[in-house]
């Protein structure tokens, strides 16, 4: 299996706990694929209903999936989403930096599908 993509993501740490496993890494990625789209899709919901502080339990839910497939700079809009709405500080940025996770999901997405894609396919 590939382990990274134009460095949007990196699936080393998923090759090494899984020993190369590629049904349980595509697992991951489907378990990706379905939920972070979702919290990212509520976090956009709170930024136009101006609710930041519920953004933090949405961006700690979606941190441990994007760390494990490797996603730094989606891990680094999560960690700045969450850092700020819990402590209520810079607020004023967090729509920006929302749709900056949107856009780079976006990117990430179609590439781990390919990726599905072509697992199945081989």
């Amino acid at each position: 299996m590939k382990t990274s993509t134009q460095n949007l993501f990196d699936l080393s740490y998923l090759n090494q706990i899984f020993q190369g496993n590629t049904t349980m890494i595509n697992s991951i990625i489907e378990l990706f694929l379905q939920q972070v789209p979702e919290y990212i899709g509520e976090m956009e919901d709170c930024i136009i209903i101006k609710n930041y502080q519920a953004l933090h339990p949405l961006a700690h839910k979606a941190k441990s999936s994007v760390a494990m497939l490797g996603l730094k700079k989606m891990e680094k809009f999560i960690l700045e989403i969450e850092y700020k709405s819990k402590h209520q500080i810079n607020i004023d940025q967090l729509p920006s930096l929302v749709t900056s996770l949107r856009e780079q999901s976006d990117l990430v997405y179609g590439e781990l599908q390919s990726i599905l894609i072509n697992e199945s396919a081989a």
